[in-house]
């Protein structure tokens, strides 16, 4: 009689609503359908909803914002008169301990709990079956937890990514079924010239990295402001999704092929890791490098170390531009030298590597020498890039082998460890014959693109940006140039390619005629005055393959 005494004296109730995810807000509108039940439900027990409770978070937490909120409400009003109305039993936890807690944070402010499902009970049975229901939403729970990482993981070792979207790709429809990643344009081609550039030196360090990153536009920056944050930059050289493979050795999944499309090489992905591990340059500061190009690639030749930059203050205020050593063991030390007087020096020197128009002719001959030799020798490099392959498949048969019969734990890692190995070097291999079985490039055009650079490097060097400039000088000089105070710069070691015209240009080669020197001869060759030219034969050059 007193049981039924304290149902008719509750005339208010407070629904409470939970979804495990933000996705469960939109399909199927979660929330709103378990309110519109816990509302029907109310009006046919006659109680008056006063407030509505939702949390989007996993049942199996106690501490969650709504249910934290309502037990806050709960303490500023008579319990007493209210009661608590669920959905469902699953909606209210999937753990036995959070259940335990928050029913008993409820009850304790003198509010019951109701679903229009099953009943929250008072005596022993009640409490029992209670119990037993929290228990089978928490087998529930962890059972779908199973299920959904067992799926995952046999998603992902079909190559198919499964986590939110890297930064240059978007979901599409898969053709089996699901969703692949695809390129997302611009994206996901400044990434790859990013990603690309720091593998072939062009952004010789992160902080380059980042200024390319920082100057596109259309690459999502941090927050409100202009700028790409270091992490991402370190975040994006080492996403092993941009190489198209996927590894996750947390849940056994191996180096495994992507399905989506790489936006670089897997070689590219070793080759900036390998950079990451070198010694890192530190940052710029802002506006320096524009102001000096030639900042951190000029050396001083009395210690060593590299020339950093400055604007140097006058008494009356105006600004004055310098290079200058900063090594405080160096005799030059702190030694302003004028930035006008050492890039023009510079630039003196960048003219100078400029081949005339016959140097240009010639080197293209030869150049298309070596190239169709190389296109010859292509079947042989594939031939001998299988033959590696398989040796290398051959090793990993034989570890997998071992790891079968081995009992120490010790040994299994060693020899996981150069399964893994193997594996990317096997990577490696197939992208190398890929590339050599990939339809050839033109000559004509990859030449054109190359002399246009390399016959004018100083009209891009005084017309480009500080970026394009620091391009110029990785582009024609093997490594830095030294700078002697008093002296100048010295003489610099060019790229092999310049090497090559320069040594056309002052061995006094030159084009023979079609008719040739005596005896005649057909075609064309190279005549040269230096007998020490790779190839000479009679003041002949018949074919230099060194180039």
């Amino acid at each position: 009689m007193n049981n039924l005494h304290v149902k008719t004296q509750r005339t208010h109730c407070i629904i409470y609503c939970r979804v495990s995810s933000a996705k469960q807000t939109s399909d199927g509108d979660g929330l709103g359908s378990q309110e519109t039940t816990c509302r029907e439900f109310a009006k046919r027990q006659g109680y008056e909803v006063v407030a509505v409770f939702r949390d989007v978070i996993s049942g199996k937490l106690s501490d969650r914002p709504g249910t934290n909120r309502l037990i806050e409400y709960l303490s500023y009003i008579d319990g007493g008169n209210y009661v608590v109305i669920v959905d469902d039993m699953t909606r209210f936890a999937r753990d036995v301990s959070s259940h335990t807690i928050l029913r008993d944070k409820i009850m304790s402010s003198g509010a019951k709990i109701e679903t229009p499902s099953q009943k929250f009970g008072e005596d022993a049975g009640g409490r029992f079956m209670e119990m037993v229901f929290a228990a089978l939403a928490a087998h529930d729970r962890e059972k779908n937890a199973e299920q959904s990482h067992t799926r995952t993981v046999a998603r992902l070792k079909n190559g198919y990514y499964v986590f939110r979207a890297p930064v240059g790709y978007r979901y599409t429809k898969a053709p089996g079924g699901g969703r692949m990643l695809e390129r997302d344009e611009p994206i996901a081609s400044i990434i790859q010239e990013a990603l690309e550039g720091f593998a072939s030196g062009r952004f010789q360090s992160q902080s380059e990295v980042k200024r390319y990153l920082d100057s596109k536009p259309e690459f999502p920056k941090t927050g409100n402001t202009n700028e790409v944050k270091f992490d991402r930059i370190t975040a994006l050289l080492t996403r092993l999704t941009y190489a198209g493979y996927l590894q996750m050795e947390d849940w056994g999944v191996p180096l495994t092929k992507g399905v989506h499309e790489p936006l670089i090489s897997y070689e590219t992905y070793i080759i900036n890791q390998d950079r990451l591990v070198e010694k890192q340059v530190a940052p710029a500061r802002k506006g320096i490098d524009q102001d000096f190009p030639l900042r951190g690639f000029l050396i001083c030749e009395a210690c060593g170390y590299r020339l950093t930059a400055c604007w140097s203050k006058s008494r009356t205020g105006r600004k004055y531009p310098y290079y200058l050593c900063h090594h405080k063991n160096c005799v030059d030390s702190r030694k302003s030298i004028s930035r006008d007087l050492v890039e023009r020096e510079f630039e003196a020197i960048l003219k100078n590597v400029e081949p005339d128009q016959q140097t240009v002719e010639i080197g293209k001959r030869m150049f298309r020498d070596a190239w169709d030799k190389r296109t010859e020798s292509r079947s042989t490099e594939v031939v001998r890039i299988r033959s590696q392959a398989k040796k290398v498949r051959n090793e990993v048969d034989e570890l997998l082998s071992r790891v079968v019969r081995t009992k120490s734990e010790l040994t299994v890692r060693a020899y996981e460890t150069r399964i893994c190995e193997l594996q990317s070097e096997l990577i490696l291999f197939t992208e190398e014959e890929q590339k050599l079985l990939s339809p050839i490039a033109d000559f004509d055009k990859l030449f054109e693109l190359s002399m246009n650079f390399m016959a004018k490097p100083y009209n891009i060097w005084a017309n480009g940006s500080p970026s394009v400039k620091k391009t110029v000088l990785r582009l024609v000089f093997a490594r830095p140039l030294a700078y002697r105070r008093g002296v100048g710069i010295r003489t610099g070691e060019t790229s092999f390619p310049f090497k090559a015209l320069e040594f056309l240009k002052t061995s006094g080669c030159k084009m023979v005629p079609r008719g040739g020197f005596e005896p005649p001869t057909r075609g064309f060759s190279i005549h040269c005055s230096t007998p020490e030219l790779p190839g000479h034969r009679d003041g002949r050059i018949h074919r230099v393959s060194a180039f």
